[in-house]
């Protein structure tokens, strides 16, 4: 099942911003995507905010998703997966690293 829609969050300093964001299951793992559109904070900047957005809005367990995050206006250039840490349904401490190509094709057709 996949899920595609436009997710408005407030960015820093409350300010108005859009992200993409893509939900794939498979099974019993989820897979979210935050794809960044160039309109007010970057993803990377709100990771932790998005993620905990995501999963409480969605009733997701976090468990059982992997994140990854990319930037349409770089045309994609770089794709990483971010895991974080979850206490109480909140994230934090993300850290990054580059996804693997097949995961990306998933995302990015």
């Amino acid at each position: 099942m996949t899920h595609e829609f436009v997710h408005f969050f407030k960015g820093f300093h409350m300010w108005p911003s859009t992200c993409l964001v893509k939900i794939l299951t498979d099974n019993d793992k989820t897979f979210v995507c935050f794809i960044d559109l160039g309109d007010g904070t970057s993803v990377t900047n709100v990771s932790e905010q998005l993620a905990t957005e995501i999963v409480n809005e969605y009733k997701l367990d976090p468990q059982k998703c992997r994140f990854f995050e990319t930037y349409q206006q770089y045309e994609y250039e770089t794709f990483d997966e971010v895991k974080y840490t979850w206490k109480d349904r909140t994230a934090y401490a993300a850290q990054w690293k580059p996804a693997l190509e097949e995961i990306k094709k998933i995302f990015i057709n």
